[in-house]
């Protein structure tokens, strides 16, 4: 297809510079410049808006000229540019029918790549959980990403995983933290990272397992502190027994005693004593004496 564009001249008779550029400078400079330094007063204000009325006057008329003469250079261009858009919108309407075609026949193109590296991913050994998005290369949509090379790609990128979950496992077959680690793998891919996170994860579980025995030690010394302090009381005694009053003594004999010779309230005494005798023993005497309302401690 050879088009040929060919542009028709015109000779067009315009003005292109001022001529007498130099002299009017030369005829406005000398009187503009009392103006810098003018301070108007009440006597020189009607001279002064007098002055701005022909300075402004004179701004117009130049103005009204450069407008007037860019209008006509402009007016040759605007035609030339209009039929110039003729053309083009000639153009771009076939253009874009074509480019619509074109992007269709791609779009299906690309969906029957995806569904062969789908299918080459589907005939992999993987396991369950993972997907094809996670391992499918990110431009394989480029036009020169050849499919066999992308499904080699792919290929491989399974066996690797496999291999680091074979790997994994067989680091951590015995350790209860191997869910967790499988989990970290499947969320980030990346073998280093699993195992440094699963690093990070032992330390962790050591550090609260050893202070769980730490806990666990201490409460089982303080259950047996308390044991020891309630069932196997140790009591000194001076003279190894106790002096019992003899109405009491009396009492447990069996013996009478007249009221008016029984005292009002019964006479509180402390008697120290040890005693040996089997485990057993020592906690029954405990609880005899706890029934009797003995109060004692223990040495």
């Amino acid at each position: 297809m050879s088009m040929e564009l060919i542009f028709q001249t015109a000779s067009v008779n315009l003005p292109q510079s001022i001529a007498n550029l130099e002299q009017l400078k030369a005829d406005l400079i000398p009187r503009l410049e009392k103006y810098k330094t003018l301070v108007v007063t009440e006597d020189s204000i009607k001279a002064a808006k007098d002055d701005k009325a022909a300075l402004n006057k004179l701004k117009k008329a130049i103005e009204e000229q450069r407008i007037s003469i860019k209008k006509q250079f402009l007016e040759p261009y605007n035609l030339l540019e209009a039929q110039c858009k003729e053309v083009i919108a000639l153009i771009d309407e076939p253009v874009k029918a074509i480019d619509a075609q074109i992007k269709a026949f791609d779009e299906i193109e690309k969906k029957e790549k995806l569904a062969q590296l789908q299918t080459a991913f589907y005939r992999t050994e993987h396991p369950n959980w993972l997907q094809f998005n996670h391992v499918c290369p990110e431009k394989w949509e480029n036009k020169t990403a050849k499919t066999d090379k992308l499904i080699e790609q792919i290929e491989q990128r399974v066996a690797s995983i496999n291999s680091d979950i074979a790997e994994i496992d067989a680091i951590y077959a015995e350790s209860p933290l191997l869910t967790a680690i499988a989990d970290r793998y499947k969320k980030t891919l990346d073998k280093a990272e699993t195992l440094t996170y699963a690093v990070q994860l032992e330390q962790q579980e050591k550090a609260e397992r050893e202070r769980r025995e730490r806990e666990r030690a201490e409460a089982i010394k303080q259950a047996e502190r308390a044991e020891s302090e309630c069932n196997a009381p140790i009591i000194d005694s001076n003279e190894g027994s106790i002096n019992i009053p003899a109405s009491s003594q009396n009492a447990e004999n069996g013996l009478s005693v007249s009221a008016e010779s029984a005292p009002s309230a019964p006479e509180i005494i402390t008697g120290r004593f040890e005693v040996t005798g089997t485990k057993d023993q020592i906690r029954a005497l405990g609880s005899f004496m706890k029934a009797q309302g003995i109060n004692f401690k223990v040495i």
